[in-house]
């Protein structure tokens, strides 16, 4: 048995077409200040969304729309008002994915209920037949109890390698080996690390973070949304400004919205 601890490393987002967009707001006929004021933007989600609210108005500049007799400049400005009126739609635009190394299944198992705006690609032990045993005990155990999970992990482990070496892989084909690794696996605990790749839209991540960072949920999915959020909280800081970490006694975060709306 090898120990492990869940690691969260953000590997893709959303990204603008400066060119599309130049010729976007050129077909809706904005021009200096609001021109101006994107091409100095960054390239990522943020921007996305709010092009994205502001065609629902067309609050690029002032004049486009005759309703329209001022407008918020500053993308935080902007981002506080759309959080406050809780309009949500337009920050499903932008994705973010994450590849979460080394979580149990326990926690894969809790994460499924997320369906809504979510993409999911997790490693497969039908056909990964695993070299190492990878388990994170939790740091609540006390250390008897510790020592006591990880001898029984090593004697499951044990058990699997005897089985593993009753069956003559070399001399089977990919389909065959499918089969018999997937039999096998049921010796595993749900406990056993993984990989799993996650993608979420904005407003999913907003709801997710503040449900499964929240004290009552269980430790590992807190841990691994704890890091989730602080990279969010790094990297969009207009659309997670009003997310606040209160750090908790097992040394995790629990994140809250300050503008409480529906997005």
């Amino acid at each position: 048995m090898k120990s492990t601890r869940p690691v969260v490393i953000k590997i893709g987002e959303t990204r603008i077409d400066r060119a599309g967009v130049e010729q976007m707001l050129k077909a809706l006929e904005v021009s200096g200040e609001g021109t101006q004021r994107f091409e100095k933007a960054p390239d990522n989600g943020e921007t996305l969304i709010e092009l994205a609210g502001r065609i629902c108005y067309e609050s690029f500049e002032v004049g486009l729309n005759p309703n329209v007799t001022r407008i918020r400049l500053n993308p935080k400005d902007y981002f506080e008002n759309l959080l406050r009126k809780g309009d949500g739609s337009v920050a499903e635009h932008a994705w973010v994915s994450f590849a979460l190394i080394g979580v149990s299944r326990i926690m894969t198992h809790e994460l499924v209920r997320h369906r809504v705006g979510i993409a999911v690609s997790q490693e497969s032990l039908r056909y990964v037949r695993p070299k190492d045993i990878k388990f994170w005990t939790p740091d609540e155990l006390s250390p008897e109890q510790s020592s006591a999970m990880q001898l029984a992990v090593k004697q499951m482990e044990d058990h699997y390698r005897r089985l593993e070496q009753t069956i003559p892989w070399d001399t089977m084909d990919m389909d065959s080996k499918k089969r018999l690794t997937s039999a096998i696996r049921r010796l595993l605990p749900d406990g056993i690390a993984t990989n799993v790749i996650w993608s979420a839209n904005h407003r999913t991540l907003r709801w997710v973070i503040e449900m499964r960072t929240d004290p009552s949920a269980e430790v590992e999915i807190r841990m691994v949304f704890d890091q989730v959020a602080q990279i969010c909280k790094r990297d969009f800081p207009s659309i997670y400004q009003d997310f606040v970490r209160k750090e908790l006694a097992d040394g995790t975060g629990t994140w809250k919205p300050l503008l409480r709306s529906k997005v």
